[in-house]
């Protein structure tokens, strides 16, 4: 026996070995229980009843083996606890309760029936047997769970799921709080649902990822987080990055509730500026009719308070100015009587309904909306003022419906229905709707009125409809899952600058008498605010067959096909297919077959041991604003209208937003184009991976390898940079009219267009990660777990913007449109994870929780760029230096020239010398947080539990303000130096000094919240 655990340890770890590295949504909303009931011989038992019964709410499932003695029950409830009994003539019955299953789990439960004995093996039963989160038949992909136990003992200041998917290593925080990125790619590619509807972002605008200021959803009506990295189920669709999931609770028989307080203030961070931070919380959820019908409710409310920018203009200034204005020229500009506190707020409601038709159909109906305003006060502080017309508020509001239908037809077909509608909407609340108007009033103040230049044209609205249909059919063996997800997006997205006029005026008597120094204007050329109004759809169709192959291989493999189709196109461009050849206006509707394959062998003995992994393909998570840019900019939709003022050019100031001058103007041809054999993004995912219970303390060890390879990654080119005029001296093409001065920017440009930016494909780029775990499932007082992450990860372009001219500007390049595959801007090459909680009853019955989040990882990576344009593609900081030799350089301050050759030294320049330096080469210094939470229960009031608790996010700096500092650098590059010319081969140089960093002021400080919450 000893050798035979010996020999499958090492063909364990013979198969990682080997894995070849050169080798990837309808959301889950139910979980699954089956198993197999055997006698004593191990003869499978065909007829036996399995009763499958949820005890909070009484939902029974009553099943019958087959000739293979498997059971299925599908479309259960997330959690439990469940009670199985099986029961067949000639032998005795069989019951095992306290079972809990996952979000979305397929869990493995078996039975051996005896004559006068039972036992029921439970090797995968929640709470039964800990280890059993990761030891079980259904267990292929990479990804992690996070509990509600988790939720509410971990450490959270923020109160979002961030907190919670950074439990898992391979998951980086981009700057600690502007998005979710895996696998090093861009957390735009991630999809995040809720109850099966997607609640991130519907258009791609936000950072952190999330469709308003933060989630849409509180943390205290959540059942369970998933966080699935290369899940290989072909239900499962639009990301490449990582697929999040959660699930609401839900109502029972029993009565039960949370009623909670959340508080922090300038008092408990290291930042002493002033500010409040409240939030309200409640839920509660029970029966209508016992059995039947069941309810939960929860609302939440957060407002945060702070104090607004403190200017340092005169104020009797500015009143001057606005008098001007209402006597002048009879408008009223507003006032100063800015309250001295600004309240945002943010506010989210969950109606939820369960409905136990009977045993053999369950019904959910949820409704969901947040909503968040943010008031901003533009162009106020330090020395600027702005009077109240020149303020607004950022409003957010999302909201949903969603119906789930579960339904048993016969005793091997099941079916799941799920209908959902959801609607975001992003309207600024102006205070007036006036041209933008800045008047400089001396010593380099300003004073401002009228609406912010970037408001005066401003929506967005998304309507997403979804239909899924998922039938399983189960025989013998065999599982199958088949069904059709259809989805369709209507966007609206208006946006226009200085689209009421913009001006600005060189002093205050300037102002009264209407002589500008600037005036800009953007007005539609064939209509007056032209804007993107398309819809798409996509229609997905899978196929699936869940394999037992026998008692120790499990094989899931299925076949996934989305075919994307654009019901509208951009406006034709004549000129742009006269020129180029080929169309402006095309739309994505390339189909993408996803074939996917996982397996799950048990190689268990005395100690449970399994190896696992798979490889699929995956595509979607494409930000919808990408795909818009095509139909915001086909070239010669605006007109735009300049004056410098100096001849006035016959421009008449007036604050009428409707009549601004019309004067000689040119209608801007920035064209955004989409390749006409466009895919959206696809990827092939792999991983390898063995678990292991070790022999001592019930510590589970993996080591999991995983391989991400693009097959249709996006790449940003630029079609109006014209013929290179030549090549530089190190070896990049060049762009300038005249090359030896470095001078007239795209020397061979159309001069009929400004930018041109088309958006293709490419298959390069690939993330190759390996993770080492020990995990210590939970005893009575103590769950730990820590884990490692080594990534190496390439792409193209990163996508760090919502618009296209960003996109491809922001990469450093050493030729711009050279689809060359760097390191990726995402990647966090070394990071690591620990989380403890310890619970223990020190007062009477009541515990007291302890939780704690420690991570440690590598810095961003970034590059290092000039800070002028070095090739003349118009872009002045995105060219990758040239490191010159020694002899090989010269400065414009010789005095700096022995720090210059430190900095290139300590800075690992030095190793680049003769050569480019590649791009994000280079790592922001290395990160450590700790977060604390305490939470003490207090003596039960009957049936009510209190709960009083503490938290605290980045302990170090608590302790040492040197410590926990998260330091980025720009992820467009550092401008480490100027280059003024080239002559003879010689560069002369401007340094600007050693590399800034900058620092995440608000993660880099240490923050707690104090709390009070009630449960029954």
């Amino acid at each position: 026996m000893r050798n035979m655990k010996q020999v499958k340890w090492v063909i364990a770890i013979l198969m990682i070995a080997v894995l070849p590295l050169g080798v990837a949504l309808a959301q889950e909303t139910s979980s699954s229980i089956n198993g197999t009931i055997v006698d004593s011989d191990g003869n499978a038992i065909s007829g036996a009843t399995v009763i499958v019964t949820h005890e909070p709410t009484g939902q029974v499932k009553t099943l019958t083996t087959n000739d293979e003695g498997r059971y299925s029950a599908r479309g259960l409830r997330t959690g439990g606890p469940y009670n199985i009994e099986v029961r067949n003539s000639g032998y005795s019955d069989a019951e095992e309760g306290n079972i809990f299953i996952k979000l979305g789990e397929d869990r493995a439960i078996d039975a051996v029936l005896v004559a006068d004995a039972i036992s029921l093996d439970t090797v995968t039963a929640v709470g039964v047997a800990a280890q059993s989160l990761t030891f079980n038949p259904d267990n292929m992909g990479a990804g992690t769970s996070v509990s509600q136990e988790q939720i509410t003992n971990l450490p959270t200041v923020d109160r979002d799921i961030q907190d919670f998917v950074r439990l898992d290593s391979r998951v980086n925080l981009r700057s600690f709080g502007n998005g979710i990125s895996v696998s090093g790619v861009n957390n735009r590619f991630n999809n995040i649902s809720i109850d099966g509807v997607g609640i991130g972002d519907p258009f791609g605008l936000e950072a952190g990822g999330s469709p308003g200021l933060s989630q849409p959803f509180s943390l205290d009506t959540i059942e369970e987080l998933n966080v699935q990295l290369s899940p290989y189920d072909v239900t499962l669709s639009n990301f490449t990055g990582a697929n999040i999931n959660a699930i609401t609770k839900s109502g029972t028989n029993e009565f039960s509730g949370r009623a909670a307080m959340y508080y922090s203030s300038e008092d408990l961070q290291r930042d002493d500026s002033d500010f409040t931070r409240e939030v309200y919380s409640i839920s509660a959820g029970g029966p209508i009719i016992k059995d039947k019908l069941f309810f939960f409710l929860a609302y939440e409310n957060e407002e945060q308070t702070r104090l607004a920018n403190t200017s340092s203009v005169d104020v009797a200034l500015a009143q001057q100015v606005a008098a001007i204005a209402a006597n002048t020229y009879g408008v009223d500009v507003g006032n100063l009587n800015a309250p001295t506190d600004l309240v945002t707020e943010e506010e989210s409601i969950v109606v939820k309904l369960d409905w136990n038709i009977n045993e053999f159909h369950r019904a959910s109906f949820k409704y969901q909306n947040n909503e968040d305003a943010q008031p901003t006060f533009a162009n106020n502080g330090g020395g600027e003022i702005s009077l109240s017309s020149h303020w607004y508020t950022n409003s957010f509001e999302n909201k949903s419906y969603n119906l789930n239908l579960y339904s048993d037809w016969t005793a091997n077909f099941s079916t799941e229905l799920r209908v959902s509608n959801s609607e975001f909407d992003k309207v600024p609340q102006l205070n007036s709707i006036l041209p933008h108007v800045e008047v400089e009033v001396g010593d380099g103040d300003s004073v401002f009125f009228g609406t912010e230049e970037f408001r005066h044209a401003n929506e967005l609205n998304v309507v997403t409809d979804n239909i899924y249909l998922e039938g399983n059919y189960f025989m013998g063996d065999h599982n199958l899952t088949f069904g059709v997800d259809w989805r369709e997006q209507d966007i609206r997205n208006l946006f226009i600058s200085q689209a009421l006029g913009y001006y600005e005026f060189a002093s205050i008597d300037d102002f009264a008498n209407g002589i500008h120094s600037r005036y800009e204007y953007n007005r539609g050329t064939n209509e007056p605010r032209p804007e993107a109004n398309w819809s798409w759809e996509n229609l997905g169709l899978f196929i699936q067959d869940n394999w037992a192959v026998n008692d120790r291989l499990t094989v899931q493999y299925g076949l996934r096909w989305d075919k994307p189709n654009a019901g509208d196109k951009p406006r034709f461009n004549q000129d742009f297919f006269d020129f180029y050849g080929f169309a402006n206006n095309n739309v994505v509707d390339e189909g993408t077959f996803q074939p996917r394959i996982g397996f799950n062998y048990d190689m268990s003995d005395e100690r449970y041991m399994q190896l696992r992994g798979g490889v699929g393909v995956f595509t979607g998570g494409t930000p919808n604003v990408w795909l818009s840019n095509s139909f915001t900019n086909t070239g010669g939709d605006l007109t735009f209208y300049s004056s410098n003022g100096v001849d006035q050019d016959g421009v008449i100031f007036t604050l009428d937003p409707n009549n601004q001058p019309i004067l000689d103007g040119s209608s801007r041809q920035n064209v955004d184009v989409l390749d006409p054999d466009f895919k959206i993004p696809t990827v092939l995912k792999s991983n390898l991976a063995v678990d292991a219970e070790l022999p001592w303390f019930g510590l589970v060890g993996s080591v999991e390898l995983e391989y991400i390879k693009a097959q249709d990654a996006i790449d940003y080119q630029h079609l109006n940079l014209g013929d290179p005029t030549g090549t530089l001296p190190d070896g990049r093409l060049a762009y300038w009219s005249d090359i030896e001065n470095l001078s007239g920017r795209r020397g061979n440009a159309n001069p009929d267009f400004n930018d041109v930016i088309y958006l293709t494909n490419t298959s390069k780029g690939e993330t190759k990660r390996a993770t080492v775990s020990l995990e210590l499932p939970q005893t009575e007082h103590w769950y730990a777990k820590a884990s490692y992450t080594f990534t190496d990860a390439t792409e193209t372009s990163a996508g760090t913007s919502s618009r296209a001219i960003s996109n491809w500007n922001n990469t450093p390049a050493f030729n711009p449109n050279q689809a060359l595959a760097a390191t990726s801007a995402y990647e966090v090459e070394n990071a690591f994870v620990f989380t403890t909680t310890y619970q223990n009853m020190f007062f009477g019955d009541n515990y007291t929780n302890i939780g704690l989040v420690w991570i440690s990882q590598d810095g961003e990576p970034f590059s290092h760029t000039y800070s002028n344009d070095v090739n003349g593609d118009g872009i002045r900081d995105n060219d990758l230096v040239y490191v010159p030799l020694p002899g090989e350089y010269v400065l414009s301050d010789p005095s700096e020239a022995a720090e210059f050759e430190t900095f290139l030294r300590t800075s690992g320049l030095a190793q680049y010398r003769g050569r480019v330096a590649p791009r994000n080469a280079f790592k922001a210094p290395r990160i450590n947080t700790v977060d604390l939470n305490v939470s003490q229960e207090l003596p039960a009031w009957g049936p009510v539990r209190a709960t009083l608790f503490f938290n605290i996010k980045n302990l170090g700096n608590m302790i040492d303000s040197d410590w926990g500092q998260i330091i980025t650098a720009g992820f467009d590059g550092n401008d480490v130096y100027r280059l003024n010319s080239i002559e003879d081969g010689i560069y002369e140089l401007d340094w600007n000094g050693p590399t800034r960093f900058s620092t995440n002021r608000t993660a880099s400080q240490w923050r707690a919240q104090v709390g009070f919450r009630l449960d029954w």
